[in-house]
């Protein structure tokens, strides 16, 4: 099952499937480096709802921002907590987990 939400104009979709829930969520988080390309990187990043397990970043006028990312939750959160949370992460981490 896929359940979408939008938080604070961003698009949160938290995915079921058997016991496992994975979050799909878009994000706009500047940082401080230059990509011409989207890059994929596997992370390893735990919070308090799970893991962040991969971050997307998209190039804007040639500078990286993070557009994406996938967490694998370690329980049921509402949407709003599951953005906050990791927005809050990788706006201390930004592109180099």
């Amino acid at each position: 099952m896929i359940e979408s939400f939008y938080v604070n104009h961003f698009k949160v979709s938290i995915i079921t499937l058997n016991e496992k829930r994975i979050a799909f969520m878009d994000l706009s988080i500047p940082c401080n480096k230059e990509i011409t390309n989207l890059e994929y990187i596997n992370a390893q990043l735990y919070t308090r709802i799970g893991e962040i397990k991969r971050i997307i970043l998209c190039p804007v006028n040639g500078r990286a921002f993070v557009c994406n990312a996938v967490i694998e939750l370690n329980g049921e959160y509402e949407a709003e907590e599951v953005y906050r949370e990791t927005e809050s992460v990788l706006r201390r981490v930004g592109c180099t987990p």
